[in-house]
C-alpha cells in the first residue's frame, strides 16, 4: 500500500497530522571513509514511528552534508559507543534515537511483516528492553528499545501507523534499518568494515519528518 493510501485511511479515521519537523536537508555520509548506504525514503504520507508529546520529538539527530548539525550527538548513527566511554569507543552507533516518553506507543512506519521480537538491551532501571524487526518492502526496520509487552509477533502482517509496542525505561525509540531479509541486529565494532547489512536511516527519517504523518496521542 502507497504512502498516500495510508495517509487517507488514517486521516478517515480523524487521527492524522503532518509531522512538525524542525529542520531538514541532506545528511552527511556517515562514517566518511566508508559510508553505510542510505535507506531508501518512504512514500509521502508514511507514519512517525512514536507517538509522543516529548519535545523535539520530530527532530532526527543528524549532521548534514553542509557541517551543520541538530539534536543530540550522542543519539546519531555512527555515534561512539558505549556512550559513557565515548573518548575510546568499542563500537559504532548502528541507529538513530529518536526522542520519546517511557510508554509512549511505538506504531509501524508502512506496510510490512514482522520479522523478529527479541531482548535487546537493559535499561538503567534494570528493564529488559526488545527489538522488533519489520520488513517493509525496501528495507527492513528495527524499532529498538520498545517494553516486552508487544502488540504483534513475527509473521504477522501490519499496516501503516498500526501499533506494535510502547517505548520502553530508556525514553527513546531506537531505529535501525537494513538489507531486505534481515532478522537480527548487526554489531558493528569500532575499526571494523561497515557490515554489508547496515543502512544509515538518518535520510529516511530526515524525510519522513518532513513529509511523513503522525498519529495524534489520545
Amino acid at each position: 500500500m502507497g504512502g498516500s493510501d495510508i495517509t487517507r485511511r488514517v486521516a478517515l479515521a480523524g487521527l492524522a497530522i503532518p509531522c512538525d519537523a524542525r529542520a531538514s536537508g541532506v545528511a552527511a555520509p556517515a562514517p566518511p571513509h566508508d559510508p553505510a548506504p542510505m535507506a531508501p525514503s518512504f512514500p509521502h504520507g508514511a507514519i512517525w514511528p512514536v507517538l509522543t508529546e516529548a519535545p523535539d520529538a520530530h527532530v532526527v539527530p543528524a549532521l548534514f552534508a553542509d557541517g551543520t548539525a541538530q539534536g543530540a550527538a550522542l543519539r546519531r548513527f555512527n555515534a561512539p559507543r558505549p556512550a559513557a566511554r565515548a573518548d575510546n569507543p568499542t563500537r559504532r552507533h548502528v541507529g538513530v534515537d529518536l526522542a520519546a516518553n517511557a510508554g509512549d506507543r511505538v506504531v509501524a512506519i508502512a506496510d510490512g511483516v514482522v520479522a523478529a521480537f527479541y531482548p535487546f538491551l537493559t535499561a538503567r532501571t534494570g528493564e529488559t528492553t526488545y527489538a522488533l524487526l519489520v520488513a517493509h518492502g525496501a528495507c527492513t526496520v528495527l524499532y529498538g528499545e520498545i517494553r516486552a509487552a508487544a502488540f504483534v509477533q513475527p509473521g504477522d502482517p501490519v499496516t501503516g501507523g498500526q501499533r506494535l509496542g510502547r517505548v520502553s525505561d530508556t525514553a527513546q525509540l531506537h531505529i535501525e534499518t537494513y538489507v531486505r531479509g534481515v532478522r537480527r541486529n548487526t554489531p558493528w565494532p569500532q575499526g571494523a568494515p561497515t557490515p554489508g547489512s547496515v543502512l544509515n536511516p538518518t535520510q529516511m527519517l530526515l524525510d519522513l519528518a518532513r513529509d511523513g504523518m503522525t498519529v495524534a496521542p489520545r
